[in-house]
């Protein structure tokens, strides 16, 4: 697949209806069982939000470019309050989302100790909406329809799509000719006649066909009960690593996905569906929207928690298949940084002018990885050097110093910052262990209050004596 066809996706409105959670994590180590109980002990480091369900949806929608008209309710708690605020903050308008005083926000919370889930406490009551908002949900689609070129149902079994609701939604969108996507949920898929498109995963497809799936001929046969039951135009079966298949009745075909290292496979099928809405919104055939899916599922399937993907980002994988974009602004760092702090990584940054990069500042960077998982260097910008190292520095242009150090194995991530300390920066990055040279010691570190707060440490590392770009200038001159 090329990268242009990537492009091809149009930043078009959709519809998304379902059952939205709040995802919560709680991040820590685990290096002792409790005297009271039999259970481990965890020490939290960090706690975690996300929008879930068809929140996330959303969020796949708005990261690859889409304008998203989201019908849902929430509790008249905190958590709803915060599920809208954030809702705000991504740029998707808030005022279709329903306070309902008889339904908490649903809470997942997941406890998790390097990479590990220790376990999950669910807050939620799966019992119908009431049907005063029922209608007036209703009412608002009738207003929305007219305005977006696809739907997305997002059910999650939670109690938001109600019968009467589904029947009004698929109506209204057979009436004016919208594609309609199920991600569905439970056994009985007669419910999402009228869809165009229902997009279980293989389990999911098993169950709900009454269908053992074995094998090829197996999965067919599940394809075409489920295509029965909905009266849709096909059956999308996400596989795994054995990629998509498409099954309609006229059609019955496999679409692989380029082997990639599974960490979670949570929020894959929200990116699938998001990625065909909204690829099929913006005219692309059904085969090119589910190689383009296929592409972003592997992308969120490599990290850990529900996460999503952009269209650059899916752009860079056709470009660059074997190479992963090291360079991330000081704004993406902390989103960059979420899933490592899920999957338990210890952080660690360390930064630097690095113009005219030596075997000192190698030195540096070497021990620096090994004091945790994953290495963020800063670099000065050219205006910081500048201002640092007066006129005439850097010698390497910023863009140049990026890709060097880039291409380091023991670098995770580059960042450049403008000012002339990284302060901002270690706000943006919370690592947990800051590194300096030994030169430093008993002398002030920027940033390492911020460090020790959280819990970090500050580490002094060796380096070689009497090397500098400064020293290396002179050398150069001299001769």
């Amino acid at each position: 697949m090329n990268e242009s066809v990537v492009w091809k996706m149009k930043p078009a409105p959709i519809l998304v209806a379902g059952d939205v959670m709040v995802d919560e994590y709680v991040l820590g180590e685990v290096d002792r069982i409790s005297p009271e109980a039999p259970v481990p002990v965890l020490v939290a480091r960090d706690r975690l939000r996300r929008v879930g369900g068809a929140g996330n949806v959303v969020r796949n929608l708005v990261s690859m470019g889409g304008r998203v008209a989201l019908f849902a309710t929430v509790g008249t708690d905190e958590s709803g309050e915060w599920f809208k605020q954030h809702c705000e903050a991504m740029g998707v308008d808030s005022f279709w989302l329903k306070e309902d005083t008889s339904r908490p926000t649903t809470i997942k919370t997941r406890v998790v100790a390097r990479n590990q889930q220790i376990v999950r406490i669910d807050e939620e009551h799966v019992n119908g909406i009431d049907p005063a908002i029922e209608k007036a949900v209703i009412d608002d689609v009738k207003n929305v329809i007219p305005q977006v070129k696809a739907v997305i149902i997002s059910d999650y079994g939670k109690g938001f799509l109600t019968s009467t609701l589904l029947k009004a939604l698929l109506s209204m969108a057979a009436r004016t000719g919208l594609p309609v996507f199920v991600d569905p949920k439970g056994m009985d898929y007669t419910r999402y006649r009228g869809a165009r498109y229902i997009t279980p995963n293989i389990r999911e497809a098993s169950l709900a066909s009454g269908v053992e799936i074995r094998d090829r001929e197996s999965l067919t046969k599940a394809g075409r009960t489920l295509l029965d039951h909905a009266q849709a135009e096909g059956i999308i079966i996400t596989r795994g690593r054995e990629g998509i298949t498409l099954i309609t009745r006229k059609v019955d075909r496999d679409f692989p996905v380029k082997p990639v290292e599974i960490v979670d496979v949570t929020g894959a099928g929200d990116t699938v569906v998001s990625t065909l809405a909204l690829a099929v919104a913006g005219g692309l055939s059904i085969e090119e929207s589910i190689n383009l899916a296929n592409l972003a599922a592997s992308l969120v399937v490599s990290r850990f928690g529900a996460a999503c993907v952009t269209l650059e980002q899916m752009a860079e994988s056709l470009r660059q298949p074997n190479e992963k974009s090291k360079a991330v602004t000081v704004d993406e760092i902390d989103a960059v940084l979420r899933n490592h702090r899920i999957e338990g990584h210890s952080i660690v940054f360390t930064n630097g002018c690095f113009d005219l990069f030596h075997v000192g500042h190698l030195k540096i960077l070497r021990q620096a990885k090994a004091l945790g998982d994953v290495l963020v260097v800063g670099v000065n910008s050219d205006a910081s050097v500048e201002r640092i190292k007066g006129q005439g520095r850097p010698v390497v242009t910023e863009s140049e110093r990026v890709e060097l150090i880039s291409a380091l194995s023991i670098v995770d991530y580059v960042v450049v910052f403008q000012e002339d300390t990284p302060f901002e920066t270690i706000k943006r990055v919370k690592p947990d262990v800051l590194v300096k040279g030994e030169d430093w010691k008993g002398k002030k570190v920027v940033g390492e209050d911020l460090v020790r707060a959280r819990g970090g440490t500050v580490a002094f590392v060796d380096h070689v004596g009497g090397v500098s770009t400064s020293e290396i200038i002179r050398r150069i001159r001299d001769k």
